[in-house]
Order: structure tokens, then sequence, then C-alpha cells
């Protein structure tokens, strides 16, 4: 008797895919006992619904998809449906009309995917959205092998009955469906430079040794460390590393500053300073200055101490006056 069964069973499976695969190239119209919705979210948390073996879930994606390259789909079903395994079909859609709603009962679309459920209480299904899903065949899942296009950033499937004669607990058997994206390697860069005020001139951009004509507002980098380089003939070379994250944002600031000398000058507060004979009034601010000789002077009081040295483009100096006292512990 077992064996009548499985046998009738493969014939109707058999009877259902062929039936099935004429509609791959054309529209046709069913009706749905309820749609319901799962939202991805922008910060690509995973989200849950249940669901009837005669339903829809519409899978509405984030307005954002730079990231996702796919879908993770897990189906948790309950045992009699795992007793009667391959009963229940999947099918996605594209072309869909008209577009999902709650309210809706009745559409017409082109079918892309047709495959039923295992035996299996819990399956994996992957759902390639572009060329970038990179997640190779496994045993513990299964991979589409067409991409499904997205329409209006909703992915539509609906479940079936694969056969005749189900028994009454089957039919009212619920599923959990969870999705989740599949996320590519990469994250997001930019870059904000600022020049020294008064200066026009270009600069050049190498990310990893690479040269970059053009900084786009938004640069897709491969997750982890990397390398900024900044070089102009008016500017100091500046160099950073950076850690880009997956699906995230990394900014960076870098203040470029001119080629001409600089020099900072450290001195206690009741310190009066000069530099080249001018008395300065901020000394403990960072001074361009130019190339060549330059003297500084510090007086405290009746002490005076005068230093000089030699500037040259593109180094930073820093005078520093420290005034110390001894103890000396004599027998």
């Amino acid at each position: 008797m077992k064996n009548n069964i499985t046998a009738c069973k493969k014939c109707v499976f058999s009877l259902f895919f062929m039936t099935a695969g004429l509609f791959l190239s054309g529209a046709e119209t069913f009706r749905v006992a309820k749609t319901h919705f799962l939202e991805i979210s922008g910060d690509y948390a995973e989200a849950s619904s249940d669901s009837g073996i005669f339903d829809a879930i519409a899978i509405k994606l984030p307005e954002d998809t730079t990231f996702i390259t796919g879908l993770e789909l897990t189906i948790k079903i309950p045992q009699v449906m795992a007793n009667w395994r391959d009963s229940v079909a999947y099918i996605f859609y594209d072309n869909l009309s008209p577009l999902p709603d709650e309210k809706n009962i009745d559409y017409s679309a082109r079918r892309i995917n047709i495959s039923t459920i295992p035996g299996k209480l819990v399956n994996t299904i992957y759902v390639p959205l572009n060329e970038k899903f990179s997640i190779k065949n496994n045993p513990y899942a299964k991979i589409m092998e067409e991409k499904i296009s997205a329409e209006n950033g909703t992915i539509f499937l609906r479940f079936m009955l694969a056969m005749k004669g189900a028994p009454e607990e089957l039919e009212n058997a619920r599923m959990e469906i969870t999705a989740k994206p599949v996320l590519s390697d990469e994250g997001c860069f930019t870059l904000e430079v600022s020049r020294p005020e008064g200066k026009t001139e270009n600069y050049s951009v190498y990310i990893d040794d690479q040269f970059i004509p053009s900084i786009p507002q938004k640069l897709l980098l491969k997750k982890g460390e990397h390398h900024l380089y900044l070089s102009g003939e008016a500017y100091r070379n500046e160099a950073r590393t950076f850690i880009v994250e997956q699906a995230r944002l990394t900014n960076l600031k870098v203040r470029l500053r001119g080629i001409e000398p600089e020099v900072k000058i450290i001195s206690p507060e009741n310190a009066s300073v000069s530099l080249d004979g001018k008395l300065l009034s901020s000394p403990k601010e960072p001074l361009i200055i130019s190339q060549g000789q330059h003297t500084v002077r510090f007086t405290i009081g009746d002490y005076e101490i005068t230093k000089t040295f030699d500037a040259i483009n593109g180094r930073s100096y820093t005078v520093n006056l420290n005034i110390d006292a001894s103890i000396t512990e004599e027998n």
C-alpha cells in the first residue's frame, strides 16, 4: 500500500512539473489566500512571517541595494509537511500585476522558478539578485540558478499544493519564513580634502597604490584595510591608513598642508617669544615661515636665550624651551 502511495505521489509530481514548465515563458493568473509582507530594513536585519501553503510572500528590499547581492530564505516547516515531502511547491514570479498588496488575492505574473519543499524541517534557499552573488553550491542549501530582478524593489513568491488528495492537516499547516540579505564584501568610502587658504593647485589621489583620477561621491572598496596617499607639487605628501567595513560608509577627512616650512614654538606661560625680531602674540599655534635662516628669542624676566635654525620646504620644526632645576645631595 505504501509503495502505491509513493508511486502515486511521483506521478502527480511529474505531472505538476510538466504542466508548470509550460508557464515559464508566459504569464499566468492565480489566486492566493493572503499576501504577507517581509521588509528588509536599511540596517539589513532579517525579517520573518508565517505563511500558509496557499499564501504569497512579498519581500520588500531597502531603497539602497548597493550591497545586496541576493536573499537567503529560511523555510521552517511542520512535521506533517516533512512527512508529505515534495507535496508543497514554491514559485517565484516577475512581471507581477497588480503590485503586491495585503488586500490583493488575484495576480497575473510570469513564473521564474518552481521547486518543491523537501522533507527537511529547515530549508535554506538562496536567491541571486545580481552578478556579485558569490555563494557556492553546498549540500545544506538550494541555490536558484536564475537571477531574479527585484521589480519595484520587491521579490514575490507563493506556495501551492503540488498534489491532490492532501490531508486537511497538511492544508492547514503553517510555515515560518525568514528573509535576510546576502551582502557583498564591500563598503563605501568618501574622502573630504581641504586645501590651505589661498591655494587652488591640484593634487593626486592614490588608494592602495592605484591612481584615482576622480573620487566619486561614494567609492566602493573591498572590506578591510586600505592605504591612501595624496601628493601635489604645492602640497606636502599625506599618507593615511583606513578600515572599510562591510556594507558601511567610511568617511575620511584630510587637510592638505603647503610645502612652506612650519615652526611650532613651545615655552612657559610667562615667557616672551620673538621670531626674527617680531613679538609673537600666540606662539603656541604652528607658524608658516619662509625657507632660510630664522631666529627665536625667549625672554623670561632678565633671562634671555636665542636659537637659530635653517628652514627647508616640506619640513616642520619645533623649538622647545625647557627650564629645569637639578638637585644634588652631598654628605
